[in-house]
């Protein structure tokens, strides 16, 4: 395995706009409609409550009163199945199981995956199923069907599964990658290798060259001489903390050092990283590091290019284009992101969403 030199190279980063009202935030009112922040504005879907729903950052699926599965995806409603016993969503494609018939759900169109199905994982463009009729895990991918591995005995899903990559190993040890519709061999070895996948980067610790390595665009390449410590692939980056409990942050052949003072948390996802150092709350969008607090907050949500936090009032902070923005003080019961919005639920079954520059309340 080569060892990967660290050197500058200048491209072009293609972020969302925030004004393009990028993502969906469903919820159920105190008179128990069922609404959806889309585009800046509050849309009615369904007028009695839903048995339950799942959001991604372009679809929306939900079982409603009745017990049909709808989907909520570019401004319209549709029913795709009018029973189905569990149902699972990524940001663009929905899978719901009918007994061990299992489909997949995405532009329109529906798609039998198998007859005979049972566990799956579903990513942004992935779906790894098993069928246990042949004793096969397979993958969706791009309209098409590839078998992964046979087990003899008890199933196995992968051990990571990203938006468009999946690391696994398959019979006798030895280990691949698929991306893109190939597949790329590793290598063999006794153990599971813990990999960590993302949305096209995989990272794992090597264990026959004890090196830190990683798989981008086709190659296997040596990140860091020993193993590290703790790692996390997201988009096209990956966060890592060293040996030396320094945390590096790795994207398109650089590798910068995020902090050399042993943080006392740290987590990563997407683009973002945020850590601790004593009473600073420090985070990195890929460009830079802005100090978002000076306390640890008590809970946070990373996706996309925004990461929001509970501040000392109860309510929410976001970091989002560089800026700190406070969304509420006022005490919010729950929060999630969902495109570059951020959705949060207020007292009393109220909700508020920060979308664009805006607040829209429901």
């Amino acid at each position: 395995m080569k060892f990967l030199k660290i050197f500058a190279i200048f491209f072009l980063a293609v972020n969302v706009s925030a004004q393009d009202f990028w993502g969906l935030g469903p919820f159920t009112n105190l008179q128990g409609y069922f609404k959806a922040f889309h585009n800046g504005v509050v849309r009615q879907l369904e007028y009695l409550p839903v048995k339950s729903f799942q959001v991604g950052d372009n679809l929306l699926g939900y079982i409603d009163n009745k017990g049909d599965v709808k989907v909520f995806q570019g401004g319209q409603v549709k029913m795709i199945a009018g029973i189905a016993n569990n149902y699972v969503v990524g940001d663009n494609i929905l899978v719901l199981s009918q007994g061990p018939v299992t489909s997949v759900w995405m532009d329109g169109q529906g798609q039998l995956l198998t007859n005979f199905g049972r566990r799956y994982v579903v990513t942004d463009s992935l779906v790894v199923f098993e069928d246990t009729q042949s004793n096969f895990v397979k993958l969706w991918y791009n309209g098409e069907i590839k078998e992964l591995y046979g087990v003899i005995g008890d199933m196995y899903l992968p051990s990571s599964v990203g938006d468009n990559i999946v690391a696994f190993k398959a019979g006798g040890g030895t280990h691949f990658v698929f991306y893109r519709g190939r597949f790329y061999e590793l290598d063999t070895y006794r153990e599971q290798i813990k990999f960590s996948c993302g949305r096209d980067i995989a990272a794992f610790n090597d264990p026959v060259h004890m090196s830190f390595a990683i798989f981008e665009n086709g190659h296997f390449l040596d990140l860091d001489p020993m193993h590290a410590k703790r790692f996390i692939a997201g988009i096209s980056c990956v966060t890592y903390l060293d040996q030396n409990l320094n945390l590096h942050y790795y994207k398109a052949g650089n590798l910068t050092t995020l902090s050399n003072y042993s943080p006392d948390y740290w987590d990563a996802n997407d683009h973002m990283v945020i850590w601790g150092e004593g009473d600073l709350f420090q985070v990195w969008d890929g460009k830079q590091t802005i100090t978002a607090a000076y306390y640890k907050p008590e809970r946070w949500v990373i996706k996309n290019n925004v990461v929001a936090f509970q501040n000392q009032m109860k309510g929410v902070d976001c970091v989002i284009n560089g800026e700190v923005v406070n969304i509420t003080n006022e005490p919010v019961i729950d929060f999630y992101i969902s495109g570059s919005m951020v959705v949060l639920e207020l007292p009393n079954k109220s909700f508020l969403c920060y979308t664009a520059g805006r607040k829209v309340r429901s």
